[in-house]
């Protein structure tokens, strides 16, 4: 038994499948697009939460030491300034913090923070005023 498909059904029935599948990409496209547009707009204008990190309390000397979260509020850095890493530090017998930071601006510095008290203890790349004044 032989099947009569007119070519007009096939291309008409090629055109929605076509038009269905490229409907489907935009609108995945664009679920995507708003995932992403709401991080972007979470990260720039701070809606961004700062991850509890907590240090490993098997080390000895980690007791006493402030969690990075509250270090870093007490910093009261710029709402434009951004955190591009955090590493604990080891001299001698001290620690403290290198948070490395990047301003609107564009310019990158450090800041060496006491791991205790969240005093900043030197910085490095950048003049005061970039620093939150300290």
């Amino acid at each position: 038994m032989a099947v009569n498909i007119d070519t007009t059904q096939v291309e008409f029935i090629m055109r929605y499948a076509v038009t269905g599948i490229l409907l489907l990409a935009l609108l995945l496209g664009l679920a995507t697009l708003r995932m992403a547009n709401q991080e972007w707009e979470g990260y720039e204008h701070g809606g961004e939460k700062i991850p509890q990190l907590e240090i490993n309390s098997g080390d000895s000397d980690s007791e006493g030491v402030l969690p990075l979260q509250e270090i870093i509020q007490q910093l009261q850095l710029p709402a434009s300034t951004r955190i591009l890493e955090i590493e604990r530090e080891h001299s001698g017998q001290s620690m403290h913090y290198d948070i490395e930071l990047v301003t609107a601006a564009g310019r990158i510095y450090k800041l060496h923070v006491d791991p205790y008290t969240a005093r900043v203890i030197e910085t490095e790349g950048a003049d005061e005023t970039a620093a939150g004044g300290r």
